[in-house]
């Protein structure tokens, strides 16, 4: 059923619009023109998320979601083809995610319309800076949304891969403030708030914790000079876990860290503790499941369901309300220059997405037998 040459053109073009997280204009401005020429209704919330519709069809409606941000480095784009696998030049990201999320959205409202397929009425999220935490979700207006079941897609792999849940993540922005003093004729005047950070560090159980949660202290950044004792260091990190309590547990073991190991060497503390995302897991009988489940099995994939240890904006989704379940859209070895979409599989996940959307088309409680219909 997906044109497949269609889509990988589609991607091609897509990958092509600079969308760095914070610089997405220019690519919603187009898939703006890409909806509304298939017959959606277009709307851009206050932050700058693309809300569409297809109004028609029958049942509830269902929502389509993707992230429209890139990594960096995301600029300039040069897709290649090799062996039926689609890279960048190796210069830059390739930016599969997620915009083989976008690519089949669009490939599924473009097959509705030209095949006249049954469907149900259709809700098209496309957000904005998701790879800065989930900012655009975390900022969307839940209230406009009229679906309760959805598919976000954004996750790698072959089709079939399910991912049923998501971590609670919490953020940590740091300052340690020392006290400068030339590091060769008085390093005894100076308080280095490099060695502060450093065992702080030590005393914080960095990496994977255990199955459902993870540490990590991605950015420090200090100093001026070599000759200089360092007077101020900033730490970016986070925590996540599936675990409410877990994650609760963890998070204090680190602000006690940094608090003792600051007091102890007579330094300062800033600290900025924020609670990103919750976690959420969908039960197998959910409607959305057994959706996804069954358009697998029709398409002779075996469906596997995962438990994600990445937030996605089906995080903020979830705690909304809506329930939904993120699934692959081929995309592998992201935010790499390594990264890679391989078409079969890419062209499979798009299978998937619309098998999942023809088999809510009666009702979400009781998922429509489509064996016959694609």
């Amino acid at each position: 059923m997906i044109n497949r040459d269609r889509m990988v053109q589609t991607f091609l073009e897509l990958v092509q619009i600079d969308s760095p997280s914070g610089e997405e204009a220019e690519f919603r401005q187009a898939m703006i023109q890409r909806l509304r020429a298939l017959g959606l209704t277009t709307e851009v919330d206050p932050y700058g998320n693309l809300i569409a519709r297809l109004e028609d069809g029958a049942g509830e409606y269902v929502l389509l979601s993707a992230h429209m941000d890139t990594v960096e480095p995301g600029r300039g784009i040069k897709p290649v083809i090799r062996d039926g696998v689609i890279t960048s030049d190796g210069t830059t990201i390739l930016g599969g995610d997620d915009k083989s999320g976008v690519a089949i959205i669009l490939e599924i409202l473009q097959l509705i319309r030209e095949r006249d397929l049954p469907h149900p009425p259709i809700e098209v999220v496309l957000t904005v800076e998701e790879e800065l935490g989930l900012q655009g979700a975390r900022n969307l207006a839940m209230e406009r949304l009229r679906s309760r079941w959805g598919l976000v897609l954004d996750s790698g792999g072959p089709p079939g891969m399910i991912t049923r849940s998501g971590p609670s993540a919490d953020m940590f922005q740091v300052t340690i403030r020392g006290k400068g003093a030339h590091a060769g004729l008085r390093p005894e005047e100076g308080v280095n708030a490099l060695a502060i950070a450093a065992e702080a560090l030590t005393r914080m159980p960095l990496g994977r914790v255990d199955h459902e949660t993870t540490c990590n202290m991605g950015v420090i950044q200090g100093g001026t000079a070599r000759n200089a004792v360092p007077a101020e260091v900033h730490l970016f990190g986070e925590a996540r876990s599936r675990n409410n309590a877990k994650l609760e547990l963890l998070s204090q073991i680190i602000i006690n860290a940094l608090e003792q190991t600051t007091a102890r060497w007579g330094g300062q503390l800033e600290l900025e503790h924020s609670h990103n995302y919750r976690a959420y897991r969908l039960p197998d009988d959910a409607p959305i499941i057994q959706a996804v489940i069954q358009a697998n099995r029709e398409l002779g994939y075996e469906p596997v369901l995962r438990e994600g240890g990445g937030g996605t904006d089906g995080n903020h989704y979830n705690a909304a309300g809506i329930q939904t379940v993120t699934i692959s859209s081929g995309q592998q070895a992201v935010h790499t220059v390594k990264e890679y979409l391989p078409i079969d599989d890419f062209v499979g996940c798009g299978e998937v997405a619309l098998k999942t959307v023809m088999t809510m088309t009666a009702s979400p409680s009781q998922p429509q037998d489509m064996a016959n219909g694609l």
